[in-house]
């Protein structure tokens, strides 16, 4: 199926303001792709659209990004949900008040990892994540307030340990990413933004970890199609909120999913 590349992705990321909507229908089949900014405040336009657009489709089915949300977890508000995970949240809500199913619509970490690190080497792959899942995240607010050392803590623990990414006891401190860092950019890392940002941004060309980068998400998207591909087999109606990158590369590939082609 027809997809749009990440460089062109980051491209037209600079003139779009997220939410991206890709709503594509055809006969019976209608598939709503939400394009989110990963943030977690309640007023956000992107709330409003996501609810908007959910009591209007009607769906049978949700999928989210980034991991199954247990059925036991629920919220008392959609302002809650937003404030404490974001669109994920959001959707979960709605789902429940809806009393449909939420799904994943993403790659498991473990089967993730286990696929990129026969691409790429550890230590590469390591920095990568954490600077993409970890450090750029909390800079742009993601997390709160947490103290930036407890978030790492927790982060290796529950985000890379569990889920199998293979480090060592002394590769699980915030200190051996420090050498890594200065290792691969030849600076010593300091948290703000900063032009080694460049370094780990996937829609540039030119790098390795950008490189990385695009090809996380390109096998990201295609576990997201395959998925929306066998629920279109039972279900007619579908809703997903997914990064506003994702759903703008997946925008051609989506209608041709829905049209049967």
């Amino acid at each position: 199926m027809k997809t749009i590349d990440y460089v062109t992705v980051g491209k037209m990321m600079d003139t779009i303001t997220p939410p991206y909507v890709v709503d594509a229908m055809h006969g019976k089949k209608h598939v709503i792709l939400i394009g989110c900014d990963h943030n977690r405040n309640p007023d956000h336009l992107q709330v409003k659209i996501i609810e908007s657009h959910f009591e209007g489709l009607k769906p049978q089915i949700a999928f989210n990004e980034g991991g199954q949300v247990a059925d036991s977890v629920h919220f008392d508000s959609l302002r809650e949900s937003v404030a404490k995970t974001g669109e994920t949240g959001c959707l979960k809500f709605l789902s429940d008040k809806y009393h449909i199913k939420m799904m994943d619509g993403d790659m498991s970490d473990s089967l993730e990892f286990k696929l990129m690190l026969r691409k790429t080497a550890k230590d590469k792959l390591f920095l990568y994540y954490v600077m993409e899942r970890v450090v750029i995240p909390y800079l742009s607010g993601a997390y709160g307030n947490v103290p930036f050392d407890a978030l790492y803590q927790k982060a290796i623990k529950s985000w890379f340990i569990k889920p199998g990414f293979p480090l060592k006891a002394n590769e699980q401190t915030l200190g051996y990413f420090k050498q890594l860092y200065q290792k691969h950019t030849g600076h010593v890392f300091v948290l703000k933004f900063s032009d080694d940002i460049e370094r780990f941004d996937y829609i540039n060309p030119d790098c390795q970890f950008c490189e990385i980068g695009r090809t996380s998400k390109m096998t990201r998207d295609s576990v997201l199609l395959s998925k929306i591909s066998a629920s279109l087999k039972k279900f007619d109606r579908v809703i997903v909120t997914f990064g506003y990158g994702h759903a703008i590369a997946l925008k051609p590939a989506i209608h041709q999913l829905v049209a049967g082609e």
